[in-house]
């Protein structure tokens, strides 16, 4: 009898067991420190890293396919870093690992595009960042873009999906200009080593 109620009772949680997340859903934070080869499970889906740096020499981050090709630079600092980047944005190839070159010690942690900063109408930041708007942009919208720092400066449009849209602004030095938002938008990957500001009219 004590058997039957317990296979009852395991009938009655088996929709709650298969739809409850593994413990390995929740986003993993890698650490090291100096060269490393970091492998994880081979995706060609869109997402973000976050990655810190607190050394002092030279730092970089490249994907690497599942073939061990180098495909993306995702970060590059001569010095402490913070920053957010997307990967696989151009739908060429998978990522299966990360090449972290550096002297001091980082982190790495990835997630997924939906976890990007969300964007309300002014977005203001120091260095790398996705941005997020709430949903895909339509019609005729303008985007004021400033970056006042020194080195190189880019901002490029993503679709819904995470891939490369339009190329918003580019530049090796200070940067002020009005560019449209191409409908179709749902995210906004910058690169900068200095203080940016893009606003939403």
């Amino acid at each position: 009898m004590r058997v039957r109620r317990m296979a009852a009772v395991l009938l009655l949680l088996a929709p709650t067991l298969l739809l409850a997340p593994p413990a390995s859903a929740a986003p993993k934070v890698y650490k090291g420190e100096g060269d490393r080869v970091l492998r994880i499970r081979a995706t060609a889906e869109p997402g973000i890293v976050k990655i810190t740096y607190d050394g002092e020499g030279y730092f970089s981050v490249w994907g690497l396919t599942s073939k061990g090709k180098m495909n993306d630079l995702l970060a590059s600092a001569t010095e402490a870093y913070r920053g957010t980047v997307a990967y696989n944005t151009t739908g060429a190839g998978d990522t299966a690992g990360l090449k972290i070159s550096g002297d001091g010690a980082w982190t790495v942690q990835f997630l997924p595009l939906s976890k990007a900063r969300y964007w309300p109408i002014t977005a203001k930041g120091p260095g790398d960042d996705v941005l997020r708007l709430t949903r895909t942009s339509r019609g005729l919208r303008t985007l004021r873009i400033r970056y006042a720092g020194d080195g190189y400066f880019s901002a490029w449009a993503l679709t819904a999906s995470g891939r490369l849209h339009d190329l918003l602004a580019s530049d090796v030095d200070r940067y002020s200009g009005t560019v449209p938002l191409p409908p179709g938008t749902r995210y906004v990957s910058v690169k900068a080593s200095g203080p940016w500001s893009i606003v939403r009219k």
